[in-house]
């Protein structure tokens, strides 16, 4: 089975006040064969939910019509 790494990209916010916070955003790529094998295509949705185990987790393919 394929592996990914995680990216992240930290950056400093401003609102419309002119306070500022932290954000981080966490990217993960789907590999090729992954993406074929649930013919995923714009618009789908992956619903990420933790496993049983501490490092397990469950991913749910929602699938939409572009109709």
């Amino acid at each position: 089975m394929a592996k990914t790494k995680v990216q992240v990209t930290e950056s400093e916010v401003t609102d419309r006040d002119g306070n500022t916070r932290e954000t981080k955003q966490y990217r993960v790529t789907i590999p090729k064969d992954t993406a074929e094998f649930f013919s995923l295509s714009q618009g789908d949705e992956l619903e990420w939910e933790m496993g049983s185990a501490a490092n397990k987790m469950e991913l749910t393919v929602h699938q939409y019509d572009d109709e």
